[in-house]
């Protein structure tokens, strides 16, 4: 059974996202269509990445994923899809698709210019339902990706650099990537709980490092919006009610919460914003 999820900056109060879904249908009748987000901060491009980045692993292979936030509809900006060995991806062509250009080797890639794969009429502000809604449904139907458009070199595809966490001494710098609706900070640092010799680490892979950090959760020093927060917690029932904490995330990056407020609101913390990660090896 075809699977198309859609992930767009649209909301839910106008009909945007029913017209995108009713075009779909229309072409591929009984694809199981999946919302990831429709919530993307408006035209934010960055965070629609990072949640598709963080979101496609869990669909089952040849899924195809739909995403729209795009700030360039109606200019020159190309419409492109690409195939991996387990996914096929349709965007618009700045920037949404570069963690995955990053995570996946591309297969191949195309400009979505036959008309025969778009609408009849074709929209100078709505290509969602014109030209990527129509994509995605006819590559669910089993459309061979060549035929959609003309090929692209992958190296073409408009990328931004992701923000990468970076170690001088014992200081990380970090970025947050995300802020999700509770108010949760998701900072670029990957991290993960391990074991060893009966005790318990967190380990810390940074991108210009062949080897990763080992060190005790209560070792690190987080310094985020005139906050120092010590110590990376396993839950957020482990904090208490109204005081800034971090822990690990479900995407395996760390996060900075406030139990029962909004860090984002009371940090005065946005995507972008810098914070750094202290090691204190007397812990």
């Amino acid at each position: 059974m075809a699977v198309i999820t859609l992930t767009t900056d649209f909301g839910l109060i106008d009909g945007y996202v029913g017209i995108m879904k009713g075009v779909i249908q229309g072409i591929c009748p009984g694809a199981v269509v999946i919302d990831i987000t429709h919530d993307i901060p408006p035209q934010d491009i960055l965070s629609a990445a990072f949640l598709l980045h963080v979101s496609y692993p869990y669909f089952p292979k040849d899924t195809v994923h739909v995403a729209v936030v795009d700030p360039g509809v109606g200019t020159e900006r190309r419409a492109v899809a690409l195939r991996t060995s387990n996914a096929f991806f349709v965007a618009p062509d700045n920037g949404l698709l570069s963690f995955i250009i990053e995570d996946e080797k591309v297969e191949e890639v195309v400009n979505l210019n036959n008309p025969r794969y778009r609408l009849p009429k074709v929209s100078a502000t709505f290509h969602g339902r014109d030209i990527f809604a129509p994509a995605g449904a006819y590559l669910a139907k089993g459309v061979p990706l060549k035929e959609l458009g003309q090929p692209i070199d992958v190296e073409d595809l408009i990328t931004f650099p992701i923000p990468k966490a970076h170690r001088e001494a014992d200081e990380i710098t970090a970025q947050i990537l995300h802020v999700d609706r509770f108010g949760n900070l998701t900072v670029n640092l990957p991290m993960e709980r391990v074991r060893e010799k009966g005790e318990e680490l967190v380990m810390i892979r940074l991108p210009d490092e062949a080897h990763p950090l080992r060190l005790h959760p209560q070792s690190l020093k987080i310094h985020i919006g005139g906050y120092e927060i010590s110590g990376v917690r396993r839950t957020y029932a482990e904090g208490n009610l109204g005081e800034p904490m971090t822990l690990i995330g479900s995407a395996g990056y760390l996060e900075v919460a406030i139990p029962g407020d909004s860090a984002a609101k009371r940090m005065k913390m946005k995507v972008g914003d810098e914070i750094k990660v202290r090691i204190d090896r007397g812990c």
